[in-house]
């Protein structure tokens, strides 16, 4: 092979096996991909780089760790590395990254992976940026790393633990095989290289928001080795909800008479993680809940059907309420290793959507003031945990507080089930028209999908629904100045839409069957109430009601459409 063939070769090994460094036989899967790409003759080093990219892209994924596996692999990466930060993103991600430090530009980074998958400059940026945080390296550094890691430089596997009168004849053996020119032994499916890892304890404590990707392994069974390869093998062998990337090890212990195991994946930065749970029982081994979570920070959660939940370290003083109760009445709950008590079956009730409220204390190991944690959890493993945010000035009604709860949880304000977390606000508070008393109109965001419209609801002070829900201008991370809401309220005689504005709003006006009717800013919240058709006999299909928008005018000349349906 000419010398720029073999410079050629090792720098497209190098990047194949930095895409693959994980899973089963990665070195193997890297010197094949690199073989087919360097037999490009046309175009030099960008074509065969642009034939790799194909090849890693279009290729289909290994299937089951196989018991056959090289005797040698490349060292593991130190911590804080390049390497190491690389294995907490996809395989697209990495080939991003490693495309932008091996001299693209951003665009022309997005411009070779775009022919195979959707991306642009600014997914390249946000995957650099992140790299750049996980390691705390300058872009010299990292090329140099980069640069340095050779592949082939291996290492030989930890020995087998093997009685003492057997050593000479392993060590004999092992000889013979390094000297031999075969380079294969059969190892045992639990001496498998893919283990699960685990993330240093500390890790947590260096960072001012610690997420699920610091959260470390807990429980008294972490340190069993078999059982975490069992574990993680059964949930590599999913084939409905595979692991993406590293599998990551939170919790291991023994509960309720069964070994449990629960694992995340690191599948990079546009999605959030999944955890799965591995049961082992006398008569039944196996993953037995795959739930993906909403965001990456950290969350409780609950453990096949235990009634207990698993708690992250910086989370503390943990107190749980049933949502029905008029009012809060909280119950503390041990933590012991990360692992609380179970809870009463009886409080999870199906008109409250089988959730519980949860409060805890997050103080940042950085420092600064303890703060008031929210979480709505389920009985279920494989439900949603939303976290539960107010929007900015904080709300410091605890009456309002429990209310807008309740509403969420008994009242229908979200589905929980199918929600991330989500940010309550209280838009407006007053007396409804036609006697229909005192009421408050509730917002409800959530923070994924990105930019998902809110929601909004009419509620009592006990947080009972008046209304069904209606729309909003704003998402999870709109300002709570410019927000606008709209719903549609029945009294004993007629409907109306009641429409309420931030003070970043100056005027709100109705368009469609309603006619026009108009209402600018004056002391306090925007209200527009508006009377629809009277309301006699049962209540109609909203499909049945006037057609009516709502257009929010903006302090800045910006204006919007809000829907009441």
């Amino acid at each position: 092979m000419r010398t720029v063939d073999r410079e050629h070769y090792a720098g497209l090994l190098r990047l194949a096996y930095l895409v693959l460094d994980e899973g089963d036989a990665p070195l193997m899967r890297a010197r094949r991909a690199a073989a087919r790409a360097i037999r490009v003759r046309n175009g030099g080093y960008p074509a065969r780089r642009a034939r790799l990219v194909a090849i890693l892209l279009t290729d289909p994924p290994a299937g089951r760790p196989q018991p056959h596996r090289l005797f040698f692999e490349p060292v593991p990466p130190l911590k804080g590395s390049v390497r190491a930060a690389l294995r907490e993103l996809s395989p697209h991600e990495r080939l991003a990254y490693l495309l932008r430090r091996d001299g693209l530009t951003a665009p022309e980074a997005a411009a070779e992976l775009g022919v195979h998958f959707q991306i642009d400059f600014r997914d390249v940026d946000q995957v650099t940026d992140a790299v750049d945080d996980r390691t705390g390296l300058d872009e010299a550094a990292q090329r140099a790393e980069i640069e340095a890691f050779e592949p082939d430089l291996v290492r030989l596997r930890p020995p087998l633990a093997v009685p003492k009168a057997w050593r000479a004849t392993v060590a004999a053996g092992l000889v013979a095989v390094v000297l031999g020119v075969a380079g294969f032994v059969l190892i045992p499916p639990d001496e498998a290289s893919d283990e699960p890892a685990a993330i240093d304890p500390r890790a947590w404590q260096q960072t001012s928001l610690p997420t699920v990707y610091e959260w470390p392994a807990q429980g008294e069974l972490r340190d069993d080795a078999a059982l975490l390869r069992r574990a993680a093998e059964a949930w590599r062998a999913d084939r409905h909800d595979p692991p993406q990337g590293r599998v990551v090890v939170l919790y291991a212990g023994r509960v309720d008479g069964a070994s449990l195991v629960v694992l995340r994946d690191s599948p990079g930065l546009r999605e959030p993680p999944i955890v799965a749970q591995y049961f082992e029982r006398r008569l039944s081994r196996g993953v037995e809940s795959v739930r993906r979570l909403g965001t990456g920070a950290g969350q409780l959660i609950m453990l096949g059907l235990t009634w207990r939940y698993l708690v992250p370290p910086w989370l503390r003083d943990v107190r749980a309420a049933v949502p029905s109760g008029r009012s809060p009445d909280w119950v503390p709950v041990a933590v012991k290793d990360g692992l609380t008590d179970p809870l009463p079956w009886r409080w999870f009730t199906p008109r409250c959507q089988n959730y519980v409220v949860f409060r805890m204390t997050f103080r940042a190991p950085t420092g600064g003031w303890p703060r008031t944690v929210t979480q709505l959890a389920s009985h279920d493993p494989r439900s949603a945990a939303p976290r539960v945010w107010f929007r900015d000035p904080p709300e410091r009604d605890e009456r309002f507080s429990w209310a807008a709860l309740h509403a969420v949880a008994c009242e229908g304000a979200a589905t929980l089930s199918e929600s991330n977390d989500l940010r309550l606000g209280r838009l407006w508070s007053g007396e409804l028209p036609d006697g229909g008393g005192r009421a408050t109109l509730l917002t409800v965001d959530v923070s994924t999908p990105w930019g998902a419209p809110g929601r909004s609801i009419l509620m009592s002070d006990a947080g009972k629904a008046l209304s069904e829900r209606g729309g909003t201008n704003s998402d999870f991370s709109s300002s709570a100045g410019t927000v606008a809401a709209a719903v549609w309220w029945r009294s004993p005689r007629r409907w109306h839409l009641v429409a309420a504005a931030g003070p970043g709003v100056v005027r709100l006006k109705t368009v469609g069957e309603l006619g026009s009717h108009e209402k600018g800013r004056g002391r306090g919240t925007l209200l527009l109430v508006v009377p629809g058709p009277r309301a006699g006999g049962p209540p109609p299909e909203t499909a049945r009601l006037p057609i009516a928008q709502v257009v929010a005018y903006e302090t800045d000349g910006d204006r919007t459409v809000v829907d009441p349906s």
